[in-house]
């Protein structure tokens, strides 16, 4: 499989299933996460510019951890004719497997999300041209800060891997081409929307400019049922349908980690439990607050699940986890605030001590 001598879609489904559950397994280790870790009450930027640069610095370290394990993975195994390298350029890809005589084999474009980023801004922006269909892959990581959960090492707060998602690079790029060749702006001026041979090219009244890097924006990518559709393959069949699964859970990834650490500060309960709503799990519950997903459940459902879980306190989030406070009285719910981001949630907006 590292030698890329099966088909895309077995290589992908190999690797979600049996090598990077292993890789994320020595990730999520201590022995691995006392590396990044923040201690003794170190701090770091709260701010979105710096906090922007904080996770840059995060994700690239993750993937250069991702790259050693890999090679541990392979000692470990007695296997020498395989090694994991880093690419020097600035291009596609992260990382390259090679032989000993540097014969490339599979490479790895690696993005790296924190789960509760507002705004999920990695660009997966390299033109089909230069991609190798039989090789290429793009792996995002989902990740998250785990909070003095270490048995090991007394860190207040270090990165845990949460998820990952894999998809075949060609096919990725056909559906992000077709989805943005399709959807031009309005303005274009009789001049056209498309590629030359570096980069994508916008046009506004007839005016083109290099595109100004919303081009392969990971989450606006694709749109399930789009009717402009690239020519359907094994590959991109099994692509679409992990980059649904990929923009439903990467939004649920950081709607349960807000979860778990804001809803034990609220409601002053450790205890969590999750709430459902149509078989699917929607929020979540400590004593008397509840978190929901607006993404899953309507207003007016919040607010029945509200009054059947025992919940009189919540908080409604959008996708980008914009928070509304709802408080219950009998059958009907009260509006405590609107647009608060999550770092500002208090039990005072409440009205409470």
């Amino acid at each position: 499989m590292l030698g890329a001598q099966a088909t895309p879609v077995e290589i992908a489904q190999w690797l979600r299933s049996t090598y990077l559950p292993q890789l994320i397994d020595r990730f999520n280790h201590d022995d691995c996460r006392k590396r990044l870790g923040l201690y003794q009450g170190e701090r770091i930027p709260d701010n979105e510019r710096n906090l922007t640069d904080v996770r840059n610095r995060v994700s690239l370290i993750i993937e250069y951890e991702l790259a050693r394990l890999s090679n541990q993975i392979l000692s470990d195994a007695g296997e020498n004719a395989l090694f994991w390298s880093y690419v020097v350029a600035n291009r596609f890809p992260d990382l390259e497997v090679r032989r000993p005589d540097g014969t490339r084999c599979m490479r790895i474009e690696v993005k790296c999300l924190q789960s509760i980023a507002e705004e999920k801004s990695a660009n997966f922006d390299t033109l089909k041209k230069d991609l190798n269909p039989g090789t290429d892959f793009v792996v995002v990581f989902v990740w998250e800060w785990g909070y003095a959960d270490s048995t090991l090492f007394g860190w207040d707060r270090a990165p845990r891997i949460l998820n990952c998602y894999v998809f075949h690079a060609m096919s990725l790029a056909e559906l992000r081409d077709a989805y943005w060749l399709n959807r031009p702006p309005d303005n274009l001026g009789g001049g056209f929307q498309g590629f030359d041979l570096r980069f994508a090219v916008n046009c506004a009244g007839g005016i083109y400019a290099e595109e100004e890097g919303n081009y392969g924006k990971l989450l606006r990518i694709w749109q399930a049922d789009f009717p402009y559709r690239p020519p359907t393959t094994p590959a991109l069949t099994d692509t679409e349908y992990e980059y649904v699964r990929f923009k439903k859970g990467v939004i649920l990834d950081g709607f349960w980690s807000l979860c778990q650490y804001h809803l034990p500060k609220l409601s002053l309960q450790n205890q969590i439990s999750r709430v459902s709503f149509g078989g699917e799990p929607v929020g979540a519950r400590a004593g008397e607050f509840g978190f929901f997903t607006k993404a899953m459940v309507s207003n007016g459902d919040i607010t029945s699940l509200m009054s059947a879980n025992g919940i009189r306190y919540g908080v409604a989030m959008t996708e980008k986890y914009v928070c509304t406070g709802l408080i219950l009285n009998g059958a009907r719910a009260t509006t405590a605030f609107n647009q608060k981001k999550p770092k500002l949630l208090s039990r005072q907006l409440f009205g409470l001590a």
